[in-house]
């Protein structure tokens, strides 16, 4: 617990996004926040979700991106499928590609014969 209240506290402090995100990140997954610091460190990631989408991607980290699945809507998907095409991360891709058909299909595409 220690140790995530470490992190909280440099997150509250860090002046510069590209320092609070990853902490955010990292205290938020760490499972030993109070109540009161996951509803402060959620409403932070909620706020950034592409920035959050694009790291969790670019940093291969896919177990938390199904954690915050719930998160994500046929645009936030779309922006990740970018996104992991740019930075060329298949399997975020593919995961990406299976929770947009299972979730809001392909109605803007055609697959017709």
């Amino acid at each position: 617990m220690a140790n995530a209240d470490a992190v909280f506290q440099q997150f509250r402090t860090a002046a510069r996004e590209q320092v609070r995100l990853p902490l955010a990140v990292e205290a938020y997954f760490s499972g030993e926040t109070t109540p009161e610091q996951t509803r402060e460190l959620e409403s932070y990631l909620r706020r950034r979700i592409r920035s959050f989408l694009e790291l969790l991607i670019r940093e291969d980290q896919l177990t938390k991106l199904e954690t915050i699945a719930g998160w994500l809507n046929p645009g936030l998907a779309e922006d990740g499928l970018d996104v992991a095409i740019r930075l060329k991360k298949s399997e975020a891709f593919v995961w990406l590609l299976k929770w947009k058909a299972e979730h809001c299909g392909f109605s803007d595409r055609d697959f017709t014969l």
